[in-house]
């Protein structure tokens, strides 16, 4: 089977929680055999990346292509290259792709990102087969005040051509059963479509644990509020701080405007040696981050969002074996049970999640036991090898129709 990926940043130097999801799919269907090619469409995430892979590359057995090739490692290049450079990018995208295209694909996988969605919609029909994975609602940008106007533009026409490209796309791996439910109502009414849980390389995560270091509870991923509930972190771990003087809170995530509200509440409780702001870190500085932590934080609000998708960063939690607190939110409680597999909370709730937290704090050896039954319930729900193999199977047995 030959496949090429359309995707605006190359998964492996991109720490998001899509880039992890993408690299652990493209990885396991590799290792299923799939001669891959990814072709990489707005540049590269930082300099190392550019020197390191040049314009076109073999890294871990996928062929890599840049078909754009600007940098992207600081905010002001982001900006520029998204506002001000991306229509002569779209001008040029089709002529670029359409010559990596004249090799005969198996499929096409298209990601959400509009240059690539509107390449698909002009061109469709010179393509046999074409794949996309769906993980949240297309929606979701309707929920969040935008106070960038530029910014409420893409989002606006990034969701009016991905709806008339789902009448098009011939297959679809969805990551949750509502958003499954949704789609098959919207996409293409002859489609093949797979319910595809959110996978994790658990590979990552078998690194020594440092013993040496400090007790903390861990986060990572936005810092927004509205999204992942940091303010809620911080208020709950305010309750139980006393209770437990030796332990901090580490978040990790790219700087959001609601850091300054959160870093008010830090003040008023008096938590700034307590709380500690570690930035975005790189792919390859996760595992460690997520190991070394004595408890791993999700505390995730009830929102449109969290009802269609699942946290890429529940299934690296589970593959730690530490203890892991989160919200009943969405399809984590159809995986997850409280002071079994994990420790549970109401979302939105403070006390109820300043109460999970104790709970995973007070016990260690109930602790461990209940990291080891989330470790198990990664393993045989999430990881790589087990997801990728299903999906190598369906997209194998749809060219067989």
């Amino acid at each position: 089977m030959k496949l090429i990926l359309l995707r605006d940043l190359n998964p492996f130097f991109d720490s998001s929680a899509s880039g992890n999801r993408f690299a652990s799919l493209v990885t396991g269907l590799k290792e299923c055999g799939v001669d891959i090619t990814i072709a990489v469409t707005r540049g590269y995430n930082n300099p190392y990346e550019k020197k390191t892979l040049g314009r076109e590359v073999v890294y871990k057995g996928i062929h890599i292509v840049y078909v754009g090739t600007t940098l992207n490692h600081t905010l002001w290049r982001r900006r520029v290259n998204k506002y001000m450079f991306s229509y002569l990018n779209d001008l040029l995208l089709p002529y670029k792709l359409n010559v990596l295209l004249k090799d005969e694909y198996d499929y096409v996988w298209v990601t959400y990102n509009y240059s690539i969605l509107n390449y698909y919609v002009k061109y469709h029909k010179h393509i046999r087969n074409s794949l996309i994975e769906i993980n949240e609602f297309h929606d979701i940008y309707k929920q969040i005040v935008h106070s960038n106007r530029a910014q409420l533009v893409i989002a606006q026409k990034t969701e009016q051509v991905f709806l008339k490209a789902v009448k098009h796309i011939t297959t679809f791996a969805i990551m949750t059963r509502k958003l499954l439910d949704y789609h098959k109502t919207i996409s293409n009414k002859k489609g093949s479509y797979l319910h595809l849980p959110m996978t994790v390389d658990m590979s990552r995560f078998t690194i020594a644990k440092d013993n040496g270091v400090e007790r903390y509870i861990a986060f990572a991923g936005s810092l927004a509020n509205r999204k992942d509930g940091v303010d809620i972190l911080i208020e709950a771990f305010k309750l139980i701080a006393t209770k437990y003087p030796d332990v901090k809170l580490y978040l990790a995530g790219n700087y959001h405007p609601d850091m300054k509200m959160q870093k008010t509440l830090i003040e008023k409780y008096g938590l700034q040696n307590r709380v500690k702001y570690c930035g975005l870190l790189s792919r390859d500085e996760i595992p460690a981050f997520f190991v070394n932590a004595t408890v791993l934080a999700l505390p995730r609000p009830d929102s449109h969002q969290a009802q269609g998708g699942f946290p890429t960063k529940l299934g690296e939690y589970l593959a730690t074996c530490n203890p892991v607190c989160a919200t009943k939110v969405g399809e984590i409680p159809d995986y997850l049970e409280d002071n079994v597999s994990a420790f549970m909370a109401t979302p939105g709730c403070i006390d109820s999640f300043a109460d999970a937290l104790d709970r995973a704090l007070a016990n260690r050896e109930m602790a461990q036991q209940i990291g080891r039954m989330g470790y198990y319930i990664a393993k045989k729900n999430f990881d790589m090898e087990i997801q990728t193999k299903r999906l190598y199977d369906f997209l194998n047995n749809n060219l067989k129709k």
